[in-house]
């Protein structure tokens, strides 16, 4: 196994915060933001996130599980010592610090040239992840390897990232940077709640982070800031008192300074508002909308959306169709999950699919 890193599996030691957050009690190919929705239904199947669970409570390792059923361990090096352990029981040599630079065909041989002198075998398996983190080493190595190899792709995107505001409104909003309150987001068909997150240029939170997975360049972006509230009602039924906006806003629990930079110039008293001014402030707390400026990056983006084609691939041994032998895994390949343990599970899933292709090859 050849790793650039002087240290193995850099990014799950740094995944959820420091905890590791390994999979997901449910797990589905729904889950998953994919071209061809049926392809990671074989590798999930075949290594479930009980799978996973039963492995670590072989060895001991504490683990627990948070709402939305998202997994995590206690300790994320706890899981990169587990996953050590395991390469090195099943008699794998770990080459730390050797970095691939090429790989490419001998005869029936695969010749992968690294930094310590060429490595020759049969069968080669990417897994050399996305665009994503390149502060971790993430360096776009496995996407060229593949389109070499004569392999298609779909475009690369950083995905699970913040998003950044217009210009026009990023200065009213910088103001709000470090402040988090409960949202609804939303981007046509796909919805979803959690905290939204100020940025000194945009917004960021799950919510946000969810909904960048499906939102493409030049889409709006919507949020409503007090979900399973009608905010027209509520200044309706506070008319004819003398509070304002953001006043009878607080009360229904959004912070009065996040209100106010959502009102903007609307912002005034209840009682001498006209109704084009209340349904216009009902609609910026209800559906705040914009068209992302772009996003945060890939430096900090959790995962690269995008990858190897899935129609290179054997969905059932993660094999390339076109070059026997060759095998592509994990945030490589097409198939991107939502946030919450689903990047990893189909690490593991993508991995042992291909692992129990090669154990019959021997």
């Amino acid at each position: 196994m050849l790793e650039a890193n002087t240290k193995p599996a850099l990014k799950v030691s740094v995944s959820g915060g420091g905890k590791c957050n390994f999979s997901n009690r449910s797990v589905s190919a729904a889950d998953y933001l994919c071209p061809n929705k049926h392809f990671c239904k074989n590798a999930l199947a075949a290594f479930k996130p009980q799978d996973f669970i039963n492995l670590l409570d072989q060895e001991r390792i504490p683990w627990e599980e948070r709402p939305n059923g998202q997994l995590f361990a206690k300790r994320a090096q706890d899981i990169v010592r587990f996953l050590t352990m395991r390469a090195k029981q099943n008699n794998t040599q770990l080459a730390l610090g050797v970095r691939a630079l090429n790989i490419r065909r001998e005869n029936t041989l695969f010749v992968t040239d690294t930094s310590a002198g060429p490595v020759r075998s049969q069968y080669v398996v990417l897994a050399a992840g996305g665009l994503s983190y390149p502060a971790l080493g993430a360096n776009g190595f496995g996407l060229k390897i593949a389109r070499e190899f004569g392999l298609s792709e779909s475009e690369t995107r950083p995905a699970l990232v913040g998003l950044t505001l217009p210009k026009e409104i990023r200065t009213r909003f910088a103001a709000l940077a470090g402040n988090s309150v409960p949202a609804r987001v939303w981007c046509g068909k796909k919805s979803f709640e959690g905290p939204v997150l100020f940025t000194h240029d945009g917004v960021s939170g799950p919510a946000v982070l969810n909904i960048s997975l499906f939102c493409e360049a030049g889409e709006t972006v919507c949020i409503d800031f007090l979900p399973g509230q009608n905010a027209a009602d509520i200044f309706a039924a506070a008319k004819n008192s003398a509070k304002t906006f953001s006043g009878t806003l607080a009360e229904k629990g959004l912070p009065v300074k996040i209100a106010k930079t959502l009102l903007g110039e609307l912002e005034r008293d209840l009682a001498n508002a006209s109704r084009a001014q209340l349904e216009a402030a009902a609609l910026a707390v209800n559906r705040f909308s914009f068209v992302p400026a772009g996003t945060a990056g890939l430096t900090k983006a959790e995962v690269t959306a995008g990858g190897i084609d899935v129609r290179e691939l054997n969905p059932s041994t993660l094999e390339a169709r076109r070059v026997p032998g060759l095998y592509i895994i994990g945030e490589l390949v097409d198939v991107t999950g939502r946030l919450g343990g689903f990047n990893l599970q189909w690490a593991w899933s993508s991995g042992f699919a291909a692992a129990k292709a090669l154990e019959k090859r021997f």
